[in-house]
């Protein structure tokens, strides 16, 4: 399930104050790179789904507004399913999703829903490459491929693609995490045999030619410039990660270090291109107004012929070992305020112990009720803004509990405070109060995820990719309402220990 109200700390990025383009930007800039330049919280999945990527993916497109009465209709439906969730969460039953699955004789794994309620088509490719498939010294190639998809293939020329797309009435755009690069349209449904044509030319036809390879290098190392280098809090993620991991890729952030996008070769980034932007690793997954039978046949048409490298495709990813002493790190940066991130290891997303450290989040740190709002914003007041979230991923992540203080007040203060919290969840059992908002919020994500075909889409590639179960898209609400107060608690003492945890405290330069 992909968590709308986090995001991943991907796509979170509702401009509740001032310090979301600081702190919380920087946050979200750490994992997540997407085309359309929406901004989010911190890296990952859920919601994403996405992230940060500036200037790149579609520069044509712009998203449709819903109309008024769309608003309305999806309003009243969430609000008569929460009322009704109110009454007990057993009697719950989202609408199922009846999925296609099929495999085609090159490896590719395709995905079809059948769904006539609005006259259009969500198509996405999920390659199962991020910035964890990057070695050292050859970091951002994932990041830097989201933005070479777009700039020309054998059949045809730079910015082609998103032009096919617009002028047929549609949109695309594409993001990278740190375990999948996802490209994705939505246009009207006559026009999903142009799509399918348009991505399988570019997963094996792409021009990567030498002028077009340092163009968008510099694209890259200047939207690191602007996203890291040039905000305020831009280093302080990047910083915590080198320091939480110390040999598994989730050390270094997505977009990757300028030092190894200067000294990164043409043919590395071909052999990247020719072992990871293959069918065997790639999922087609198509939402909307279609039929099936006539989709699967456009799907063996156009992608069918699309040639496998053959390339082993290497999934040796070092397992990072067990932290055992706490590590705090200070940093003084030119900022205004200062601020504290903490980092606590945590399970990999869709194991058992992920669930109950979904609902903690949100009992933490989601809205204005939350524990740490309430405690730190408004009871004490010496924080502008508090949150906390769940980088949750494929492999083993982090817990974020971060604080952006008001003048005065120090990270120790803000640190005793969180402790507090934290050492709450440990000692009882949340009350039934708390875990049922926490579940109606859950409720929320499900429903909202539901809503529009791309949404559909993204958390079904998501499930299948990441998750390696596509049916979780109509089973896994029920693993989150199964949680209990005695889960949290247990979760809570297993992960919240101060041998787990990497800090980061921020102070404000002296002035001279």
């Amino acid at each position: 399930m992909k968590d709308v109200s986090v995001n991943g700390f991907r796509s979170f990025c509702s401009s509740r104050n001032l310090t979301q383009p600081l702190l919380r930007g920087a946050l979200t800039s750490a994992a997540g790179e997407t085309a359309n330049g929406n901004c989010g919280l911190l890296p990952g999945r859920r919601g994403a789904q996405s992230a940060i990527r500036g200037s790149c993916g579609s520069y044509l497109s712009s998203k449709k507004k819903a109309s008024s009465f769309q608003v309305l209709v999806s309003i009243s439906s969430l609000c008569a399913l929460l009322l009704f969730a109110a009454e007990g969460f057993a009697r719950v039953k989202l609408p199922h999703t009846i999925i296609r699955s099929m495999a085609l004789e090159n490896g590719l794994h395709v995905l079809l829903v059948e769904d006539h309620q609005a006259p259009v088509v969500n198509t996405e490719v999920w390659y199962h490459v991020g910035s964890k498939d990057e070695k050292p010294g050859k970091t951002g190639f994932a990041h830097l491929f989201e933005h070479l998809m777009f700039d020309g293939t054998r059949n045809l020329g730079p910015d082609e693609f998103s032009s096919y797309i617009v002028r047929s009435g549609g949109t695309d755009n594409a993001y990278t995490t740190e375990d999948a690069t996802v490209f994705w349209e939505t246009f009207p449904s006559t026009q999903l045999p142009v799509a399918l044509w348009l991505e399988a030319d570019r997963m094996r036809n792409l021009d990567i030619s030498d002028s077009t390879f340092k163009n968008e290098r510099k694209v890259v190392e200047e939207e690191r410039r602007q996203r890291f280098d040039n905000q305020p809090y831009g280093s302080v993620i990047e910083t915590l990660y080198a320091h939480a991991f110390s040999i598994h890729p989730y050390q270094h952030m997505t977009i990757g270090s300028m030092d190894d996008l200067d000294h990164a070769k043409l043919d590395e980034v071909r052999a990247f291109y020719d072992t990871y932007y293959v069918p065997a690793n790639a999922t087609l997954v198509i939402v909307g107004d279609f039929d099936t039978g006539q989709a699967e046949q456009w799907v063996k048409q156009y992608f069918g012929p699309v040639q496998d490298t053959g390339r082993p495709i290497p999934r040796d990813y070092p397992v990072e070992p067990l932290q055992t002493t706490e590590r705090k790190i200070k940093l003084n940066l030119d900022v205004a305020l200062p601020a504290v991130v903490e980092g606590y290891h945590m399970p990999a997303d869709g194991t058992p112990d992920a669930y109950p450290l979904h609902l903690a989040s949100k009992i933490l740190g989601d809205g204005d009720s939350s524990w740490i709002n309430r405690l730190l914003v408004y009871k004490k007041q010496i924080a502008l803004e508090a949150d906390s979230a769940g980088n949750f991923t494929e492999d083993p992540n982090l817990f974020f509990v971060l604080a952006v203080l008001n003048s005065g007040h120090t990270p120790a203060e803000a640190e005793a405070l969180m402790d507090d919290l934290l050492n709450r969840l440990k000692s009882q059992p949340v009350s039934e109060k708390d875990l049922d908002r926490a579940k109606d919020e859950i409720l929320r994500d499900f429903i909202l995820n539901r809503q529009g075909v791309q949404n559909r889409a993204d958390e079904l590639g998501y499930d299948a990719v990441v998750l390696k179960d596509p049916d979780l898209i109509n089973t896994e609400l029920a693993r989150f309402l199964a949680v209990t107060p005695e889960d949290i608690q247990r979760v809570a003492k297993k992960y919240f220990v101060p041998s787990n945890l990497t800090e980061i405290e921020v102070y404000p330069m002296k002035q001279k």
